[in-house]
């Protein structure tokens, strides 16, 4: 006869307790089956996004270094993020630096961009679930149950998604036998390389990408916002808003439609994942206290390691994500929340934050919203967006050793446009 999945796991939980006896019954929760969200959780309040003052003085300092220049932008920030937008340092850590090394007025708590660090900021809170070899066998033993709970709260509830490119042969592999070691099913959506002439059109009859946006009018805003910024500035903007974040950006809005449409499937919760991340051994069990214990029931997407988090920390491992203010709209107030490499979304709220990305992803008039995870947090009042902060070791997930291969595209297709960039800066004499 068959083994439903629930009598798998029903056997699996009665084997564990037949083999240690000495297991609390009360250990068992009621509700594994369920829970998107924890009820209890408190929403945050329409006060917390009010604009954040900084010392008059960090918007007269000289400009940091390859960073673009605005009127009035408060280079103490600036600095601040350098330090802290890559990797996993904590935002105290990162303003210790920059102030010893920049010579920087240091954020009052008026500024900082994570309120209330101390509760999420912090990188124990990334450790490991799975007790050491020193537990005892009472923990080791309930650690297996929840394991095996959240195992099939998982396989229930969310679907799974990969974006990779058809090329991306040996990323796709690994990807692949990770999610088998981890017992995850997995549907592929190809990226899309736009580095072939009909790339682009292509995208545009699927959908994908507007038939009314306009590329080099998206350059041309790009160049006039940089005239005032140094070479080296100029250089890697522009390195960074190639055809590559273009195709990126279609690339997840196409799965985020694929996933929108996948009602057989009539699964609540859907997964995003790039294809050069590395999972953690405890990835469901940690998705699962998350949801369970942590996420305000408002949520619509949650990123699973967000890079330079800019908002307010509302539980042990979550930020609610905010429209970064030290920042001008015009550049899609860029900065924070970088990475979109494991991305958790309600299945009912898909359409909605994808037609909200499609909107802000191509707007010609703030190209740097071309990014999607940029774009993401700009919207971050508009959509219930929160995020785990990669400072937390080793977290839900890893970066991959993989090269980007947006910013290989990006440096294969941008060469005219810095050209061009360059070429009325030296005419009108800023560098």
């Amino acid at each position: 006869m068959a083994i439903c999945p629930a009598q798998r796991v029903w056997r699996h939980v009665i084997g564990l307790l037949c083999l240690q006896p000495t297991w609390p019954a009360s250990t068992v929760s009621t509700d594994w089956l369920d829970g998107r969200c924890a009820p209890h959780a408190a929403l945050l309040p329409p006060e917390a996004c009010a604009p954040r003052a900084f010392p008059e003085q960090c918007a007269t300092r000289t400009p940091v270094d390859g960073s673009w220049v605005w009127p009035g932008r408060n280079w103490c920030w600036v600095a601040t993020k350098r330090h802290a937008c890559y990797g996993h340092h904590t935002w105290e850590e990162a303003a210790e630096v920059a102030e010893k090394e920049m010579e920087v007025v240091k954020a009052t708590e008026g500024d900082v961009p994570l309120r209330r660090p101390e509760l999420c900021d912090v990188r124990a809170h990334g450790r490991p679930l799975k007790p050491n070899e020193t537990a005892s066998v009472q923990q080791r033993t309930s650690f297996r149950i929840e394991a095996a709970e959240a195992s099939f709260w998982f396989d229930r509830n969310v679907a799974v998604y990969v974006v990779s490119l058809p090329s991306a042969v040996l990323r796709w592999n690994r990807m692949q036998q990770r999610l088998q070691e981890l017992e995850i099913n997995v549907q592929r959506v190809d990226g899309i390389d736009l580095a072939s002439a009909s790339g682009l059109e292509a995208a545009k009859k699927e959908g994908l990408v507007p038939f009314g946006w306009n590329y080099t009018a998206a350059k041309e805003t790009m160049v006039r916002l940089l005239q005032k910024s140094s070479k080296s500035a100029a250089e890697r903007y522009l390195e960074n808003y190639g055809l590559g974040t273009v195709g990126c950006a279609a690339a997840h809005l196409r799965a985020l439609w694929t996933a929108a449409s996948a009602w057989h499937a009539r699964k609540p919760l859907v997964l995003i994942l790039e294809d050069d991340v590395w999972l953690e051994e405890d990835f469901k069990l940690k998705v699962r206290k998350l949801l369970k214990a942590e996420a305000p029931c408002d949520w619509q997407v949650i990123s699973l390691r967000s890079q330079c988090p800019y908002g307010t920390c509302v539980s042990p491992h979550l930020t609610r994500v905010q429209p970064d203010g030290n920042e001008p709209e015009e550049m899609c107030r860029h900065g924070v929340n970088y990475g979109f490499y494991a991305m958790l979304y309600q299945a009912d709220a898909l359409i909605f934050v994808a037609n909200a990305l499609h909107q802000e992803i191509w707007n010609s008039s703030t190209p740097g919203c071309l990014a999607n995870d940029v774009a993401l947090a700009q919207i971050s009042d508009r959509v219930a967006y929160y995020a785990v902060p990669s400072s937390q070791e080793p977290g839900f997930v890893q970066h991959g050793h993989f090269p980007s291969v947006r910013s290989v595209l990006n440096q294969q297709t941008s060469a005219a446009w810095l050209d061009q960039v360059l070429q009325k800066k030296r005419s009108s004499q800023v560098l």
